[in-house]
This record gives C-alpha cells, structure tokens and sequence, in this order.
C-alpha cells in the first residue's frame, strides 16, 4: 500500500510561460483536482465549466468534487468563490504484500492446494470448540473462535472491501457464495476487466476476503502439511485438511474494485468516490430504498449492483501520504461512514519502523486503524517452507507476538495516536486470484480455465491486519445488531489486549494493543463503551503555527530530543527483540547536516545463544521530516558494529531515528545513540514574498558565465513542521527555454542544485501547489559557486 503525489503534472505549466519558451503544446495537458467547497458545489461546478472544466466526479456525501481542468487555467480556481481547499490529485499505489529485504525476504511462493473441501456453518463452530481453525488468523488468539463455538459467524454481516475486486468464482473455494456482488469505478478504457468479481482481477482484494470471510478446508503439499504441523499441530486435521477460516465466515462481501487488473495505481478521486459510494449505499438502506439488484445476473463477470445495502463494515486496505491528517476528504470520509452506520478498518501502512508514518485514510479520526503484528507461528511455518524443516525456530527463536518491523508507527501530525490496535499480519494465509499481482500480471492458465484452484501465498503487511479487524467488527455487528457503528470501533479499541505483545511496543507501535474480540463484546456488554470520537468536532480547525508539529507531538507525550552544543548522547538499554526506541530530532532551516552514530552494540547473549543464523544486532533507519510516509535517509539496516551516518541537507521540521531490536534476535540488546546538528548561517534571500493556491510567481537571476554549480532553495514558514503542511513548487527555466522540475517534489525546502549551469538569465517559478489558508510566506535563496544570485 502507498501513494504518490503526481508531480509531473506540472510539466503543464509550460503553457504559462509561452512568451518566453515559445507556443504551448498542442496536446492539451489537463489536471485532475479535487475541489473542497464552502457549501454546496453546484455554483462551483458552474463556474469550473466556465473556465473550461470537466467535472469527474459529484461527491454525495462531502462537498467536493473532481474535476479536470487545463492545466494553464488553474489559477483561476483561486478567483471562484465557495471554494475551501484545492488538493491536487495523487495516486495510491495497487496494494502489493511486504517482500521484506534481500537478507530477510518474506515471500515463500504461490501454492496451489491439492483439493477442497467445503465448510459448513456447524463445521466450523465445531472445529473453534476443539482447536484452532487456523492456525493463519489466529481466531483463537483474537477471541473469534469462541464466538465462533457459540454459533456467531457474522452471518448476513454485509462487508465492502475497497481494493483490486474480490474474486466470486469456484476456483476460489473459500469464498464460495461469500461476494454478493459489487461495482467497477475502473474506468473502460482503463482496464478491459470490467467485472470487480472477476478471477483475473489482482490477488489483492480476494487475499482480504478470505481473511475476513473464508470458509473451507484445504489439502497442501507434504513440506506446507510438515510445517504447519510443526508448529501448530491442531491447525491440521486428522484427514490432512487445514481449515482456512475467516473471522466472520459468515459473513457477505461486495467488491469494490478501484484498482486495475495490471496491478496499476489509482488516482485518489477513485477512492474518494468508492468510499462516498458505500456511505451513499448505506443511506439509502437507512432511508428505506429496497435492497434489490439493478443490474447484473450475479455471476462471475456480471455480478449484481445494487443502490441501497445495509453494509455495515468497509475495510481498506490502503492509503499514503497527506498534508492535513485527519482533515483531508478521504479523511473526513471516515467520520461521515460511523455517522450512516458503517465501522471502517483501514491499514496503517507499510512505512514503519520508524515514527509519524500513518497513512490516510487511516489518519482518520472515524477509521479504525490497523498495526501490524508478528506472531512466532506464522514466522517459523514461513521460513520452514522457505529454508527447510526447522529453520523457522532458528530464525525466529523469540517466541513473543511482536510489533512487525514493517508497521507504520504513530502518532499523526497532529498528535493523534494511531494505530488504534494490532493484528497480525506477518505471513498471513490467504487465497487469492489467478492474477499474480505483478505488473504486467502473469495468470495461472489452469486457474483461468477453472481446472485448478487459485493459489495461496503467505502475505504480510497491514493490508492483513485490517480485514482481521474487518471481520471482528462483523461478528460484533451480528452480536450486537443495536449498536452504533463508532460504538463497534471503540469497543475493539477498549477491549484490545495491551499485554499480548511480548516485545515491550508501546502506543504508537501497537495502539492499545493486540485484537480481542471477546474483550470487544464483553465492554459492549457492560455498557462502558461511548461513541465519541476525540476531535471530530473539531474537524475544520487547523493551526498556524509553523512549529505545530513539534508542539503536537509534545502534547501527545513525545519531545524532541535537546542538544547541548549541538550534540545529543542517548543509552538505549535492553530493547526486547522487535522493541524500537524513537527520537525525534528538530531540523532547523539553517541544519545542513545530522551525524548520526550508533556505537557500543551489545547483546545480552554471549555468541553460543544467539540467533544461530544471523546473531543478535540492531535494526536502524532514519527517515526525514515529512510524515505519514517514510522518506529513507538511513534505509533499514542490522548492525553488530560502530557505524556513523552523514545525514546532509535534513528537510525542515521533524526527523526520526528508530533504534531497535532486531526481531529475530535471541536476546536483548543495548547500544548508544550520538547525534550532532551541523548548522551554518543561510546565505541571504534572493527573493521573498507571499503565495496563495496555484499562484506561479516568477523570480528571474542571471547566472554569471564560467559557475561550476548554482544552487537553488525555496523556503515557506508552512513545511513539514507545520500542522497542515503546505506544498510549495519550484519550477526552473533555463535560459535556453528548457525547464527543470526537480525542485516540484514533497520536499521541503525544494533544493534543486545544478553542475556547470548554463550561463544567463534564469526564471524561478514559485508555484503553490497546496497552500492551506490564506496564502504562506516564502523566501528564495540562490547563489553562484557560493555567492547570492539577486533579483533581475
């Protein structure tokens, strides 16, 4: 899971600077843009047709909408009255598993079973009494298994999963008669896949379904049987069969498919109108609208679409990065789903080990959030398929559940702790299509022609967290038909197991703690659960102050770390395996560099009793200032010895260093943390002044003949240590009217340096691309072999 802001978009801006670079292209660039309005969009949407608009999409339940424009009448958005926020569209990457790293790979293939067998209703009540269903997702370690024992399977629960379509076909056993139907927001010429059911669809979305809603047993070859039975012998029947289970197998599923079949990304209009989709769906249902099929004839390639359905669990397993958590649309989104009944569970995100690394729409004040774990069984059946019997207690000797190291941690930008909770999403079980999930996809002919079964594969990442706490809220809904949708989120957050994970994680690593659904009922049953949602009438505040990060991450409990003449000296003692400490360094405009060094590595274990594959060491990485997402400066790595790392040109606001146990290590570890800040004095402004949204104002320089670098830095006060954070552009035209978009990033400052530049005048477009507010005040700095460029 993921997402990318699309910057080279703004290539359209050629055509705002024709006079000096010669006519505008004939191809007609366009922008798609999604548009937060006042009130109602409607004199909006006149008014952007007036200037050439195309609308894409009319949101029913917020007021936004999308629409495309050329790319050269953009700043005349700012002129139409009852707009809030113009956010330009991004693309949220199709949601793929972890792969892990070349040292510690995750995947271990695609299998395909050897036979099928069905499950009933009383099949799997009677196997939750005697054993575990499965040992994949852990229903007796979540409390599903009891409930499943009474007799509550979530049956009828309606789930829409928001992802690569969910496959309703027989070569996918587990799903048999699960997926009701569903709806494609893919546009035709977009993907010639047009059914969300369809088996050729991406694995992704069928993945999620079996986790919430499979129910059948399944025959595997002898080196999967052995390592299942190795390490959960009741996982295995006495006939051969593992039981793969969901945690509401009851209950029913409508696809909703946002990604193509070739695995491809999604602009996030399509997201926002899948979402705004199901809230439209569920109110209809509350307003009476009958619950029939308008289309379709229920098959595979023809499923049933509906206009009014009582769904009363979505989960999304997706998201990326955003400059106002929590207050964006598809954020907001979130809160406008509890109010019509539906409880969310969304992915944290993939971005983990370090701090602040939450995605949207798990940002949202109404998601329910998902971290993910790692349990010693799922690791030690994987690693015995990967490497051979018994190389999975080797591998992983710790024995504790554990936070995964890939796990986004919180808290938001804002200060909000997330994730909410944790499940596990380490090697998870899961059937999926007969899509591979690659791009270009490779499809499983035999699966195709319905001869075999689609495959399974050992999946990890919070994309599997989510449908565990997916399916959880529908065994609540089924238990408790009464309550409120914000009453199931919170319960599942009340009555999570804080103490479940062994490796010492704290809040923003695994939320309140580890999935229990019994803890989840018996707090409902108690009545001790309310349905407030902390800030969610505070939606439109946002703040000024450009330090409000910091500021926030104070109030939710975390400092920055003091240095004293510029240095900072931490002891991080006897970190549990997986365990990491966080620090979190202010970078200051006039920081050019962090030295960070990690020293004095020292395992508890003498040699004899460590990991006897890898020894005990540390895991490391430091990420730069922007949050919900991971901008690597120091990529995760395992160290046994002294190590420094040069961090040069930090962006502005707050950095993360994460320390941590390796989590494969035997025993626990201590090291030392020395970081120095290198600071020197800015050199003067070039240029400075204020910016609104989509305002490109242009500074021009002459570039003296013979310089060997020219360096060019764009300041705004609204960076990554704000609370929103604005996205400032550079834009740079050349003397030869060539351009150079390499300062048109998330960066903040935009530093665009330039070898052997050509010599002459050069036109620095500033270009607010997001601004939040009024408009922000920036400040350019350019200056020849080291020397200050001035304003022509």
């Amino acid at each position: 899971m993921g997402r990318r802001i699309i910057k080279a978009s703004l290539i359209g801006l050629t055509s705002l600077v024709a006079a000096a670079v010669g006519p505008a292209r004939a191809d007609g660039d366009r922008q798609s843009v999604i548009l937060h309005c006042s009130a109602k969009c409607d004199g909006v949407v006149n008014s952007v047709r007036g200037i050439g608009g195309e609308l894409d999409y009319k949101f029913d339940n917020i007021d936004a909408i999308s629409v495309q424009l050329d790319r050269s009448r953009l700043p005349e958005l700012s002129t139409i009255a009852g707009i809030k926020a113009v956010y330009k569209e991004t693309v949220v990457d199709a949601p793929a598993p972890v792969e892990g790293n070349p040292r510690k790979s995750f995947a271990a293939g695609t299998e395909a079973p050897e036979s099928a067998a069905a499950l009933s209703e009383s099949d799997i009540s009677s196997l939750a009494a005697s054993s575990p269903s499965d040992f994949s997702f852990n229903n007796r370690l979540i409390g599903a298994s009891a409930l499943h024992a009474g007799g509550n399977l979530g049956s009828g629960v309606i789930v829409a999963v928001i992802d690569t379509g969910t496959t309703n076909a027989s070569v996918v056993a587990d799903l048999k008669d699960t997926v009701i139907g569903g709806e494609n927001f893919v546009p035709a010429n977009r993907d010639s896949v047009r059914s969300p059911t369809s088996r050729k669809n991406g694995p992704h979305g069928t993945w999620v379904g079996t986790v919430i809603a499979g129910h059948a047993a399944f025959k595997f070859n002898a080196v999967t049987t052995a390592a299942i039975k190795r390490y959960s012998p009741e996982s295995v029947t006495a006939d051969g069969f593992v039981p793969v289970v969901g945690v509401a197998p009851g209950a029913r599923i409508y696809a909703m498919k946002v990604f193509d079949s070739g695995n491809h990304g999604s602009p996030s209009s399509r997201i926002i109108a899948a979402m705004d989709r199901a809230i439209t769906l569920r109110r209809n249902y509350n307003n009476g609208v009958p619950s029939t099929p308008v289309s379709g004839d229920g098959s595979e390639d023809n499923p049933f679409k509906y206009d009014s359905l009582k769904i009363d669990v979505v989960n999304m397993s997706l998201g990326g990065p955003t400059l106002f958590a929590g207050r964006d649309v598809e954020d907001r989104l979130t809160l406008e789903m509890l109010k019509v009944g539906i409880t969310i569970a969304v992915s944290a995100g993939n971005s983990g080990t370090a701090a602040m690394t939450v995605g949207s729409p798990g940002t949202g004040l109404g998601s329910l959030t998902l971290g993910a774990a790692n349990t010693a069984t799922h690791e030690r059946i994987l690693r015995d398929r990967q490497y051979g019997p018994g190389i999975g207690a080797l591998f992983r000797p710790d024995s504790n559940t554990q936070t995964a190291y890939f796990s986004s941690r919180g808290p938001d930008a804002d200060g909000t702790m997330k994730p909410n909770i944790t499940a596990n999403g380490f090697a998870t079980f899961a059937q999926g299509s007969c899509n591979n999930g690659a791009t270009p996809p490779k499809f499983d002919a035999a699966c195709i022609a319905g001869t075999a079964q689609a495959g399974f594969a050992w999946v990890s990442g919070t994309s599997f967290s989510s449908p565990t706490a997916a399916g959880a809220a529908a065994l609540l809904r089924k238990a408790f038909p009464a309550a409120a949708a914000a009453l199931i989120r919170n319960a599942l957050i009340l009555g999570a197991n804080p103490a479940f994970l062994g490796d010492g994680s704290a809040r923003i690593d695994q939320g309140a703690g580890f999935l229990s659904v019994t803890g989840a009922a018996a707090a409902l049953q108690s009545g001790r659960v309310t349905s407030f949602i902390p800030g969610a009438d505070q939606v439109e505040e946002r703040d000024d102050d450009s330090d409000a990060v910091r500021k926030n991450l104070a109030n939710a409990g975390f400092r920055t770390v003091k240095f004293e003449h510029d240095h900072f000296s931490a002891h991080v003692s006897n970190l549990k395996p997986g365990q990491v400490k966080q620090f979190f360094v202010r970078s200051r405009r006039e920081t050019d560099l962090f030295t960070v060094t990690l020293k004095n590595i020292t395992p508890e274990n003498p040699a004899a009793t460590q990991n006897q594959i890898f020894g005990d060491d540390v895991m490391f990485t430091v990420v730069d200032a922007p949050t919900s997402f991971a901008v690597d400066r120091v990529p995760l790595d395992f160290f046994t010895a002294d190590t420094t790392f040069a961090v040069d040109h930090p962006q502005t606001g707050v950095l993360r260093v994460a320390v941590g146990g390796d989590w494969t290590n035997a025993g626990r570890i201590s090291a030392d943390v020395d970081i120095v800040q290198h600071r020197s004095r800015l050199s003067p402004e070039t240029a400075e002044g204020e910016v609104r949204q989509d305002d490109l104002i242009p500074v021009l320089v002459n570039v003296p003949a013979g310089t060997k670098e020219a360096v060019f830095a764009l300041y705004w006060d609204h960076d990554w240590g704000a609370y929103p954070t604005n996205d400032i552009d550079m834009i740079l035209l050349l003397p030869d009217g060539t351009m150079n978009f390499d300062g048109a990033t998330l960066n903040s400052p935009e530093r665009v340096v330039i070898k052997d530049p050509k010599p002459g005048v050069w036109t620095v477009y500033v270009n607010g691309f997001t601004v939040f507010g009024q408009s922000d005040e920036w400040q350019l700095r350019a200056t020849a072999d080291g020397v200050r460029l001035r304003r022509q």
